[in-house]
């Protein structure tokens, strides 16, 4: 076996230098032995007198490296470079001894030292390809990558190492291309069909990567694999249903997969599975719960559905001397993350100035009102949840009134959401209107449609019913597109179609004309650097008519909005909007402001 071994040394050493005196006797025989420290003692005494042997430094780099002494090799392999700088076999042996020391950037510069060296050298090559992606190093990878394929342009490791570094390098379009080109050459490369249909993905090209889904899925069949992607892409295009089909199966067979766990929580969260999702957070915290991934997941997930307590204020005047002040206060206690309690009580006071004909009927400048109610919010299916408020309120010097709200949303589709709506409530208007005791029932019928990634619709039909015997009918429609995403920043552009009108016009102290028109492009600009925060500003500018107008006359809107700690205990919300009408005998104009908190726990 000594004797095997000795053959194997020599057998490294042999052909660096051919010219070089034979190795000494002594050395040989010590090493047949297995005398390792004689042999060194040897070839460290020739090497005193004849440094420039560079076989006896290597053949010493091989005794230290079977010794387990790899700092004594390293030492005496930079020997062998520094009397060969330009033998390519000692530089890339160099090269792989950094490497065991962990030295990447060395390990790199000496390996491209040997492919330039000795260009075609595909082993080098490959080394170096290696080398440069645990060291992180672009430029040397590209340099072996084209290195390799210009001697073999079929060539394994290049082709797949080029098409990884640009995915690595977050460079998808191009992963993409390089993985195509990958699998010409080795079709049957099932995890490379994979990686493709990831970085289309990453690259934003949905229609790429769904027509490489589908040959997948002609090649390798309905796999684990495509199932899989098939959910990402659908997470992607916000399918959150449909997502959640296909991963809440993958899960149970894969418990300790932490892609497919993380995948589960974003879909179920967002379709209507509060408990699965929880399920979802609790594996990614088993299986990596250092991770900062599963920290943020965690508490995005769980923070809508903890208990909280909460008051905010508004405050609204306009041109009639109209002004409007509410404090509210509400609470909702967690039952089951599919179930709420809710509770809630209210304080108006409604204002005007001395003479405008919208004091109250004994002709008071002000009045209030307030109301408590309690409530339940229950998650009935995945794709339907519900709401329910009961409860009285009470006029200031008046009667009392009934309140209450039902409410249902329901999913029928991935991206449309069907939310139907009765609510009664005092219609606080103006101090007339409260002093009268007018309460409105409405019914509302709600929609909000993606029909495409970049694309919604909002709409809604209502009809209203008024203890004045009035009767209000509106109907609104809102298409808008994202024009622009960088980063924090974006934009959508819009319009907007309104159209309401009441039944009669009973002067009760509230605007109800024969009917309503208005037609505005819309605009939000908004940033939000983080799943947290959120500021928008948003402005409307169209065209309005009453029956009262002889043409359409010029309006505006503008909102500044802020929302901050959307998913943490402390919530603040803060918004100022003013509106702008003109009209055929003046202006009229109105300003609110709202401000609110909540905490979590």
């Amino acid at each position: 076996m000594k004797r095997l071994l000795a053959g194997v040394l020599f057998t490294l050493c042999a052909g660096t230098l051919a010219a070089d005196p034979a190795v000494p006797d002594e050395g040989l025989q010590a090493e047949m032995a297995g005398q390792w420290d004689s042999a060194l003692e040897v070839y460290q005494a020739v090497l005193d007198q004849q440094p420039q042997r560079v076989d006896l430094w290597l053949r010493m780099a091989d005794i230290y490296h079977h010794l387990n002494r790899e700092d004594a090799k390293l030492d005496a392999l930079e020997q062998a470079a520094r009397m060969a700088p330009d033998d390519a076999v000692v530089a890339y042996r160099l090269s792989q001894a950094y490497a065991m020391a962990n030295r990447p950037a060395d390990a790199v510069q000496q390996c491209l030292r040997a492919a330039e060296l000795d260009p075609g050298n595909v082993e080098y090559l490959r080394g170096c390809l290696q080398q440069a992606n645990w060291a992180n190093n672009r430029a040397a990878a590209q340099a072996s990558i084209q290195g390799l394929l210009s001697v073999a342009p079929g060539d394994h490791d290049a082709l797949l190492g080029r098409a990884r570094w640009h995915s690595w390098s977050g460079d998808y379009g191009q992963a993409a291309s390089a993985y195509e080109d990958y699998l010409r050459y080795f079709p049957d490369d099932q995890d490379a069909a994979v990686a493709r249909i990831q970085v289309l993905r990453w690259a934003g090209d949905d229609a790429g990567a769904e027509q490489a889904l589908e040959d997948y899925l002609r090649r390798y069949g309905n796999t684990d694999d495509y199932q899989r992607e098939q959910a990402n892409l659908l997470l992607q295009r916000g399918h959150f249903y449909a997502a959640s089909a296909l991963l809440e199966p993958l899960a149970d067979r894969y418990p300790d997969d932490y892609d497919i766990q993380f995948a589960r929580v974003l879909a179920t969260r967002s379709s209507g599975q509060p408990s699965a999702a929880l399920d979802g957070v609790a594996a990614m915290e088993r299986l990596k719960p250092d991770q900062p991934e599963t920290a943020d997941v965690a508490r995005v997930t769980q923070a809508p559905l903890k208990s909280l307590v909460g008051m905010y204020g508004d405050y609204q005047f306009d041109a009639d001397d109209i002004r409007i002040a509410s404090l509210h206060t509400r609470g909702e206690l967690a039952l089951s993350p599919e179930t709420r309690a809710l509770l809630g009580y209210n304080v108006r006071r409604v204002s005007t100035r001395q003479g405008s004909p919208f004091m109250t009927e004994e002709s008071e400048r002000s009045t209030m009102d307030h109301y408590g109610w309690l409530g339940v919010r229950h998650q009935l299916h995945r794709r339907l949840s519900v709401e329910a408020r009961a409860g009285r309120g009470s006029v200031e010097g008046g009667g009392d009134y009934g309140y209450y709200l039902l409410e249902g949303s329901y999913h029928p589709r991935d991206h449309l959401m069907l939310q139907l709506t009765r609510e009664r409530a005092l219609y606080a208007m103006s101090p007339l209107a409260v002093s009268e005791e007018i309460v409105e029932t409405r019914n509302r019928l709600r929609a909000l449609w993606q029909p495409a990634p970049l694309y919604q619709v909002e709409g809604w039909v209502s009809v209203s019913d008024f203890s004045d015997d009035n009767g209000r009918e509106e109907v609104f429609l809102a298409p808008s597109r994202n024009v622009y995403r960088h980063g924090p920043w974006g934009v959508n552009l819009g319009l907007s179609a309104q159209w309401f009108s009441f039944d009669d016009d009973l002067n009760n102290g509230y605007y109800d004309p024969d009917y309503f028109r208005r037609y505005a492009g819309t605009a939000l600009l908004y940033w939000s650097p983080n799943a947290d925060d959120w500021v928008s500003l948003r402005t409307s500018l169209g065209w309005h008519k009453d029956n009262t107008f002889t043409s359409y006359e010029f309006g505006s809107d503008i909102e500044l909005e802020a929302l901050i700690g959307r998913y943490r205990d402390w919530q603040f919300h803060g918004r100022v909007a003013y509106a702008d009408r003109l009209l055929e005998t003046g202006r009229y104009y109105g300003t609110s402001l709202h401000l609110g908190a909540l905490r979590r726990f």
